[in-house]
């Protein structure tokens, strides 16, 4: 190829060859027919340069047109896998925690979650911090299908939080079906992202009712079309196993629902709900205690005998209620539940399983407790300013057949819960928190006051008296 290129060159240059050694040699040629012969080589050499100069022009636009072709399908191969990355959704948060609590207060983070007078000195007060939540979300989504994965990662180790698929009907485009570990449809204050929520947890009553947020299971959600009359309205109702993010061993299932209504104008939005719970807990003892009223009108904690593995009845109702307004000084949000219905829940706890319940020795879940609880929040922006102001309320009646001196167990003691803060927001990923939760223990009870303190405290815990149990915590969240 490269000797025809040469060939090609020296083909081109004779015609200038030849007109240069004319001129320089025009007197020698008097002869005529010499004349004719320079006069036919100029002809045919220039004659030979018209001719190979389309034929390279042609090469190289072909040439040209092969690598343009070649971009552009190496362009249209790009594009196929950049939509597919597209359907690849990575995000997360990581929430670097600092907390302080008074000598009865239990934190978050840190270890042990409680006072140590013998490693946090004689102050009353401690000091702990940590990673409260680092949570890494990865997910794939096609057109009537998603699946997702969520896992938490900090010092106390890796877990599993969120496993789950999605799947929509295509042709009405109403009805969803999600299968796997995934928050329970319960409420408002479940289904409201950590990576959001004003306070640094959700309320106790939540937190022992629904541990871990999520559960095991099935649900169908259906939602009315946009364009109807009944827009905003939808339904979540499924079945779960009950025992949080565990493997499944008790051999039952729980039922869940939520119908909710929601609206939307330019400056205002509301939404109203009501919930359901309902399904059982495996009594792995042959006692279930019920508070039963005797002759004199006081009512007491009774045993009654039943058989081995008996389902103790898990019950709740709820109703939530939203409200937002955007004004001149920014949103102003209030958001309330109120809770109520009878908990399975052990002697020293009133929290649900969140385990193996299967296995006899596990601390049984027999003491039935009819409860009630009720929570508020009010979130200000601050004008012009990334500032909110935040205020929390909530109230738990662990056992509402008790009162008075009948309380003789802390666990069945009434709480109120009062809360304030702030929350700034530097960026749309990096904010910060400040908040104080102070609960206030009901006085007026018969619980017995131990003689000295407990190992690592100060001070008897005197429940006839307000408990020091206030915590405050510092966050620093970014999300990506």
């Amino acid at each position: 190829m490269d000797k025809i290129k040469n060939m090609i060159n020296k083909i081109k240059s004779t015609p200038i060859l030849l007109l240069c050694c004319f001129s320089a040699t025009k007197g020698a040629f008097e002869n005529k027919g010499l004349r004719y012969i320079f006069l036919l080589l100029f002809c045919f050499s220039a004659f030979l340069l018209f001719s190979f100069k389309p034929l390279s022009a042609q090469t190289d636009t072909t040439r040209l047109k092969a690598e343009i072709s070649k971009i552009k399908e190496d362009v249209e191969k790009n594009l196929i896998q950049i939509k597919k990355l597209q359907k690849l959704k990575i995000s997360g948060y990581l929430q670097g925690q600092f907390e302080v609590g008074q000598e009865f207060a239990t934190t978050k983070v840190g270890k042990p979650e409680t006072y140590d007078n013998k490693r946090d000195g004689n102050s009353g007060n401690f000091i702990r911090f940590g990673i409260r939540r680092g949570r890494v979300n990865v997910g794939w989504e096609e057109q009537f299908g998603s699946a997702s994965f969520q896992l938490d990662i900090s010092e106390r180790g890796v877990s599993v939080k969120e496993a789950y698929i999605k799947a929509s009907e295509p042709w009405l485009k109403i009805a969803t079906v999600t299968a796997g570990i995934f928050n329970r449809p319960f409420g408002d204050e479940i289904s409201y992202p950590s990576h959001r929520r004003e306070t640094p947890e959700m309320t106790v009553l939540f937190q022992n009712l629904f541990p871990d947020e999520k559960d095991l299971g099935a649900m169908i959600t259906l939602a009315a079309p946009k364009k109807s009359k009944v827009a905003g309205l939808k339904l979540d109702a499924g079945a779960f196993c009950g025992n949080g993010i565990a493997v499944p061993d008790n051999g039952k299932i729980d039922f869940i629902g939520h119908l909710k209504y929601d609206k939307k104008w330019s400056k205002i939005s509301f939404g109203i709900g009501t919930s359901m719970y309902y399904g059982s807990v495996r009594n792995t003892d042959t006692v279930l205690y019920k508070v039963q009223k005797e002759n004199n009108g006081t009512n007491i904690w009774v045993a009654n005998e039943v058989p081995p593995f008996q389902k103790n009845i898990r019950q709740y109702y709820g109703v939530d209620a939203q409200l937002s307004i955007w004004h001149k000084c920014g949103q102003t949000q209030l958001r309330g539940e109120v809770l109520f219905g009878t908990q399975p829940s052990t002697k020293t706890k009133f929290s649900s399983p969140k385990g193996d319940l299967m296995q006899f020795g596990a601390v049984p879940f027999n003491y039935l407790r009819k409860f009630w609880g009720a929570h508020i929040y009010y979130v200000q922006d601050i004008y012009k300013t990334p500032m909110a102001l935040v205020l929390k309320y909530s109230y738990l009646n662990p056992n509402t057949q008790l009162k008075g001196i009948e309380i003789k167990n802390k666990i069945d003691l009434p709480y109120h819960y009062l809360g304030g803060g702030l929350l700034l927001k530097f960026t749309s990923f990096l904010q910060l928190m400040c908040f104080y939760e102070q609960p206030f223990n009901s006085t007026n009870n018969s619980i017995p006051v131990d003689t000295e303190p407990a190992d690592g405290k100060n001070n008897v815990a005197n429940y006839q008296k307000l408990m020091k149990e206030g915590v405050f915590t510092c966050r620093l969240q970014f999300k990506f």
